[in-house]
């Protein structure tokens, strides 16, 4: 589905992370260029390219006159709302309140994630069946806070009149809606008008360098409210004060609810790895179609992610530089194939068995819960199987390392990294440059899965297949970066997909998601510790 993100600059960070949430979805926000006449153009033409649009709710967004333009356009053109609480203080007007709207507030919770993806799923099918019709709405007018009207959806400064637009800005500077007055002097300077008196562009930086700051600070407190839930509540404390931890080391200063007292009695406790669980009993070895191991030669790898994710296609990513050793390893030639993964489900010893989800209470809970797998999307005996959870890709991996008596398990980031990346930092497992012919990315317009030893001039230069591109592969790894296996944070992924553009496929992209979590384009594939 084709959706447009609406929301206030201040908000961008977390703007950033609901649309990698929403990588199965091709997602637009503005990236606030402030390129005149043509961004003006561009948000008309994406409102009109969209089938979705997200508000995302915080007092910023309810109160930017540019926020609310969008969404009345959106809404005149017939197009879904989907309202998104993304602070708990933003008073919900009352136009909004008669949508359903999702609860994003305390973060990327499980529930919230689900909620907003069953929505955007429910809202598709409709639009299917009905044939996409747009249906028109009266011409609507901008709402206010307490749902009342307050003028024309058109009403903003004339660019034209350079006293009115420095007002203007000035007004917002005074309110400190900084994104408003960054909008409205970049327009002036965009009009060639000059001052003899009045330093616009030592104005401008003013109010950027303030908007950088009001920005770095909404996300400093949405990091530390969603800490806190954690901290405050005895059976997630421990797990709360490991990430107060590492948020003090970032932002020493900051603990308004006096969080670290909380914590002082808190013993971490030591993460589950996987090379601490027993060794099963050897036996002969079992064999599955199609898998086979690459050999991994210990060494550096580049650990860095994006400092700008979720940009648009086109433009590249950056990435700051910083590398970590990796032991030698295997890992699969090819992610984990439907007729592999059916072997598990169909085998009277495998899906079924408790004791494979046995590694994590949150595992076992999620199993009570689903007793069979969701189907994968895309049939074929030798396409990777997706609609695959976090939880189910582990239990899978300790049912074949009981099979085959070998250390199995989702690699890590780190040795997923040097399975695609090998010794010369390189962008894509085959170089630097992309080639929609070495991968299944959006630029192929498959649309779908393919099989997975399709591209063999896409190799990683270990021989890995399907390392870019097709379906995104579990990892071991949480959202901190650590391994312990029986919590329940969020896990990451690599690789993109068939539906995700070429950028979000380069080795150094990744994002996380909830471990119980599952859709068309997200697989695994599986490691292996060198044999003893």
């Amino acid at each position: 589905m084709r959706i447009f993100i609406s929301y206030a600059r201040v908000d961008k960070p977390y703007c950033v992370q609901i649309a990698e949430m929403l990588d199965i979805h091709e997602t637009w926000y503005d990236q606030r260029l402030y390129a005149g006449q043509d961004w003006w153009k561009e948000i008309l033409q994406r409102l009109d390219w969209c089938e979705g649009f997200i508000y995302l709710m915080s007092p910023d967004s309810l109160a930017s006159e540019y926020c609310q333009k969008e969404y009345l356009i959106a809404q005149r053109i017939g197009k879904p709302i989907f309202p998104v609480l993304i602070h708990s203080e933003a008073q919900i007007p009352e136009v909004l309140a008669k949508f359903q709207y999702v609860d994003l507030s305390r973060g990327l919770t499980s529930e919230g994630t689900r909620a907003l993806l069953n929505a955007i799923f429910v809202t598709e099918r409709n639009m299917n069946f009905n044939g996409r019709s747009h249906r028109h709405a009266p011409e609507p007018r901008l709402l206010t806070t307490t749902g009342g009207e307050t003028g024309s959806a058109t009403a903003t400064a004339d660019v034209h009149d350079p006293a009115a637009v420095i007002g203007k800005a000035a007004e917002a500077m005074e309110a400190g809606d900084y994104d408003g007055a960054v909008f409205l002097l970049r327009r002036a300077l965009e009009t060639g008008y000059r001052s003899r008196f009045i330093d616009l562009n030592g104005l401008l930086n003013e109010a950027e360098a303030a908007l950088e700051r009001q920005t770095r600070q909404r996300e400093i407190e949405r990091e530390y409210q969603t800490i806190a839930e954690l901290v405050k509540r005895r059976r997630t404390r421990a797990h709360g004060c490991h990430a107060l931890a590492a948020f003090r080391k970032a932002v020493p200063d900051y603990d308004p609810e006096n969080l670290y007292e909380l914590c002082a009695d808190v013993q971490a406790a030591q993460a589950v790895r996987p090379e601490s669980l027993p060794r099963i009993a050897s036996k002969p070895r079992f064999s599955l179609p199609l898998l086979e191991w690459c050999s991994i030669s210990g060494g550096n790898v580049i650990l860095s992610d994006p400092t700008h994710a979720g940009n648009s296609a086109g433009k590249s990513l950056h990435f700051a530089g910083q590398s970590q050793l990796v032991e030698p390893f295997r890992i699969a030639k090819y992610p984990v194939t439907n007729t592999q993964y059916q072997i598990f489900v169909d085998d009277l010893d495998g899906y079924c068995n408790p004791k494979w989800w046995g590694y994590s209470a949150f595992a076992q809970a999620w199993r009570s819960s689903n007793p069979k797998p969701a189907d994968s999307q895309f049939k074929g005996e030798e396409r990777p199987r997706e609609n695959v959870t976090w939880f189910e890709a582990m239990a899978y991996c300790f049912w074949l390392s009981e099979k085959m008596d070998l250390p199995i398990m989702l690699p890590t980031k780190q040795q997923w990294r040097r399975a695609a990346q090998g010794d010369d930092g390189r962008i894509y497992p085959w170089g630097n440059d992309f080639d929609t012919s070495f991968c299944n990315t959006r630029e192929s317009r498959i649309r779908m899965t393919t099989l997975v030893m399709r591209y063999d001039r896409g190799l990683s230069p270990y021989g890995v297949y399907d390392m870019a591109g097709n379906v995104w592969e579990w990892c071991l790894n949480s959202a901190y970066d650590d391994l312990a296996i029986t919590t329940d944070r969020p896990r990451a992924v690599q690789g993109g997909s068939f539906i995700g553009a070429h950028e979000r496929a380069q080795i150094n992209f990744s994002f996380d998601l909830a471990p119980d979590y599952h859709y068309g384009s997200i697989g695994f594939r599986l490691a292996c510790a060198l044999d003893s």
